[in-house]
C-alpha cells in the first residue's frame, strides 16, 4: 500500500449532497478526501487505505454509523482511526453515549457549523498525525535498543551524582558475569577498586561534557578486568560506552617492560615478521646502522644484509622461524651509508599467541597485537564521536519537535476555548446546569493546557539559551525576588534568609531558579498553621551549596528520581496547583552552570532543595 504525504479523511454519508458539502468544507491542499455512500464501502476503503480521520453519518440505510464504527474498532488495522459522528438527531445523552461507546471521539450536529467542523477536524487530524509520527519514532528507538543490547561494548546510563546504574546492556553481564538484576540500582563504584573509586569521584566533579578514563573492575568471580570508558555528561547523567581492554593492558605491560630494557641497550635490537618486514627498531640500531626508526619501519631486513649473503640468511631465518635459536653468530651487515660491518648476531622466534604468526627478535617482544588494539581504539573513538554527533542532532530535533508541538497546539486550543465561550453566551438560555458545568470544564482545561504549553516552551528554550555569567550578590538578588513574589502572591509563611555567598552565574537564569524554588516552598507549606521557610548557603571546597528549606507537605523519597522530570508531579493536582515544569527548569539551569541539584524530604515534615554552583574566584 502506497503511503501519501497528505492527511487522508474518509467521509461516509448516504446523501450525495451531504458528501459534497462536507468535502468542500474540509478540502485543503495538504489533505486527501475520500467518500463512501454506504457502510460496506467505507469498511472496504478503510482496510485498503491508510486513513487518518473518519467523518461518519449515524443514520444510513444498509448499516448505520454505530455498526460501522463497531466493526472498525474490532479490526487491528482500523481500531486506532479517530471517528467523528455526524448526525441530524437531537443531542440526546443516551444516543451520544452510545456513539462514544462505539469509539467516537466527537460529534458534529447537522446543520453543520462550518467553523466548528473545521476547528474540530484540524485539531483531531493534527493529534492523529503527531501520534503516528511518535509511533514511528518509537519503532526507531526499539531498533536502537536492539543494537545497543547486542553490542560487544558496555553501553548504559549512570547517575552522575550517586553513580547508580540506571540502564545497562547485556555486555555488562557477558564481560563481568553479573546478571542485569544484580547491576540495576547498584552504584558503579561498588565494582571498582578503592583507588579507582577516588579517581571516578574526582572526575564527577569536573565540569566537562565528555570524559575518558580507564578503570579496573571486579568480575563476579573476583577476577579483575580493565575497561576503557568514554562518557558523555548530560542532564545529570553519564551516558557511557566501555570496552574490555584487559588483553591490551596485559600486552602493554609486557611491551612497556621490554621497551625499557631495549631502549637502554647500546646493541641493535630489532624485530621483523616472517616476511622480513621490520616492525621494531631501537636507538642502538639507529646508531649502528644509521637508519632512523621511521625509516626502518618501512624496510625489510634485506636492506641491511649484503646481497651476496641474502640466500644463506634466508635459510637461517627459516630455521629460526621453526624454532632454532642463534647466539653470538658472527656475520656481516651493511649500514645506510653502504659500510660493511661485522656484528655478533643473536636471534630467537617470538609467537603471537592470538593468531600464531611468528616474528624474529633477540628478545621476547611482539607488537602485532598492540597495533591491532590501537586500531580498535581508534575505531572506537570514531564510533563514539559519531554517536555523540547523532545524540546532539537528536537533542536538537527533540527541542525543535517540542517547540513545534507547542506552537501548533495554540491555535486549535484558542479555537476550542473561543467557540465554547460563544456557544455558552449565545445559547445559555438553552443549557441546563450540567451543560453549563461541562462548558466550564472545557474552558478550564483549555486554559490549563495553555499554561502547560507556555511552560513547555520555556523549558525547550533553556536548551538553546547561552549562559552569560557575571558576579552576583546572591543576598540582594534573593531579597528582591522575595519582595516581588510577596507583591504578586500574598502568603503567611515566615521566611528566614541567612547571608548568601556570592557566585558567578547568569542573572536571569538563576533568578528563575530562585523564583521556582521559593514559590514551591510557599505553595507546599501553605496548609501548615505556621509555615516556615529558611534560605542559606555553605561553601565546600570549590563549590557553593545553596538550600531552601520548608516545613510543608514534603514527599516520599522513594519517588525522588521523578522529582525533576518534565510534567512529573508527586502530589495530587487537586491538592496543589502546577504543571510539573518548574523543577525541570531548575535542574536544566543548574546543569548548564556545571552544578548539581537534589532534594531531601519526609512526608508532612517538609522538604529541603539544594543546588550547587562553582565557587567564585577572588
Amino acid at each position: 500500500m502506497k503511503k501519501t504525504d497528505k492527511a487522508v479523511i474518509l467521509i461516509v454519508d448516504d446523501k450525495p449532497a451531504n458528501l459534497l458539502a462536507i468535502e468542500s468544507l474540509l478540502a485543503a491542499k495538504d489533505r486527501l478526501i475520500l467518500t463512501a455512500a454506504k457502510g460496506a464501502e467505507a469498511l472496504k476503503i478503510s482496510l485498503n487505505k491508510d486513513i487518518d480521520l473518519i467523518v461518519l453519518d449515524v443514520q444510513m440505510p444498509d448499516m448505520n454509523g454505530f455498526e460501522v464504527a463497531q466493526i472498525l474498532k474490532s479490526n487491528k488495522k482500523t481500531k486506532d482511526i479517530p471517528i467523528i459522528f455526524a448526525t441530524a438527531e437531537s443531542k440526546e445523552h443516551g444516543l451520544m453515549m452510545k456513539g462514544y461507546e462505539e469509539g467516537a471521539i466527537d460529534y458534529l450536529f447537522k446543520p453543520l457549523d462550518p467553523e466548528i467542523v473545521k476547528a474540530k477536524v484540524a485539531v483531531l487530524l493534527k493529534i492523529q498525525l503527531q501520534k503516528k509520527e511518535l509511533i514511528e519514532k518509537n519503532h526507531s528507538l526499539e531498533k536502537s535498543a536492539l543494537l545497543i543490547n547486542n553490542s560487544a561494548d558496555i553501553i548504559g546510563i549512570i547517575d552522575a551524582s550517586s553513580f547508580m546504574i540506571e540502564e545497562i546492556n547485556n555486555a555488562f553481564s557477558t564481560i563481568l558475569g553479573y546478571s542485569l538484576a544484580e547491576t540495576k540500582e547498584t552504584a558503579l563504584t561498588f565494582f571498582l577498586s578503592n583507588e579507582d573509586r577516588v579517581m571516578v569521584n574526582r572526575l564527577s566533579k569536573q565540569v566537562k561534557e565528555r570524559l575518558s578514563f580507564e578503570t579496573r573492575i571486579y568480575c563476579k568471580n573476583r577476577s579483575i578486568k580493565w575497561l576503557q570508558w568514554n562518557v558523555m555528561v548530560k542532564y545529570g547523567k553519564w551516558f557511557v560506552n566501555a570496552r574490555d581492554i584487559t588483553e591490551i593492558k596485559q600486552v602493554e605491560k609486557i611491551r612497556n617492560y621490554l621497551a625499557t630494557v631495549v631502549k637502554q641497550s647500546n646493541d641493535a635490537v630489532y624485530i621483523h615478521d616472517h616476511e622480513g618486514k621490520i616492525i621494531s627498531w631501537n636507538e642502538g640500531a639507529e646508531k649502528i646502522y644509521g637508519y632512523m626508526e621511521r625509516e626502518a619501519l618501512k624496510m625489510k631486513i634485506w636492506n641491511i644484509i649484503p646481497e651476496y649473503m641474502q640466500p644463506a640468511t634466508g635459510e637461517i631465518m627459516n630455521k629460526i622461524i621453526y624454532g632454532e635459536k642463534l647466539q653470538d653468530v658472527e656475520t656481516k651487515r651493511i649500514t645506510k651509508h653502504g659500510k660493511l660491518i661485522d656484528v655478533l648476531f643473536s636471534a630467537a622466534v617470538i609467537t603471537d599467541s592470538g593468531n600464531e604468526q611468528k616474528s624474529v627478535a633477540i628478545t621476547e617482544r611482539d607488537i602485532t597485537q598492540q597495533k591491532i588494539a590501537v586500531e580498535q581504539i581508534r575505531q572506537l573513538n570514531n564510533e563514539l564521536q559519531n554517536n555523540v554527533v547523532q545524540l546532539e542532532a537528536t537533542n536538537k530535533e527533540l527541542e525543535s519537535f517540542s517547540y513545534s508541538i507547542s506552537h501548533d497546539l495554540r491555535a486549535p486550543l484558542r479555537a476550542i476555548n473561543g467557540f465554547s465561550k460563544i456557544i455558552e453566551e449565545d445559547y445559555a438560555q438553552c443549557f441546563d446546569d450540567e451543560s453549563k458545568r461541562l462548558f466550564q470544564v472545557i474552558q478550564q482545561n483549555s486554559r490549563k493546557m495553555g499554561t502547560l504549553i507556555d511552560d513547555l516552551l520555556a523549558f525547550s528554550k533553556l536548551g538553546k539559551k547561552p549562559v552569560q555569567k557575571s558576579k552576583i550578590n546572591m543576598t540582594e538578588m534573593v531579597e528582591k525576588l522575595i519582595y516581588e513574589i510577596e507583591q504578586e502572591t500574598p502568603h503567611k509563611a515566615s521566611i528566614t534568609m541567612h547571608s548568601l555567598y556570592t557566585a558567578e552565574a547568569d542573572y536571569n537564569l538563576l533568578s528563575q531558579v530562585w523564583i521556582n524554588l521559593i514559590s514551591n516552598a510557599i505553595k507546599y507549606s501553605a496548609k501548615k498553621d505556621k509555615p516556615i521557610i529558611e534560605i542559606g548557603s555553605t561553601q565546600h571546597k570549590d563549590e557553593i551549596i545553596f538550600y531552601i528549606k520548608d516545613n510543608g507537605a514534603g514527599f516520599d523519597m522513594k519517588h525522588a528520581d521523578k522529582l525533576f522530570g518534565v510534567f512529573q508531579r508527586l502530589h495530587n493536582p487537586g491538592q496543589f496547583e502546577g504543571t510539573g515544569i518548574g523543577l525541570a527548569i531548575v535542574q536544566r539551569v543548574i546543569n548548564k552552570h556545571g552544578g548539581k541539584v537534589w532534594a531531601e524530604a519526609k512526608m508532612e515534615e517538609g522538604a529541603t532543595f539544594y543546588f550547587t554552583l562553582p565557587a567564585s574566584e577572588n
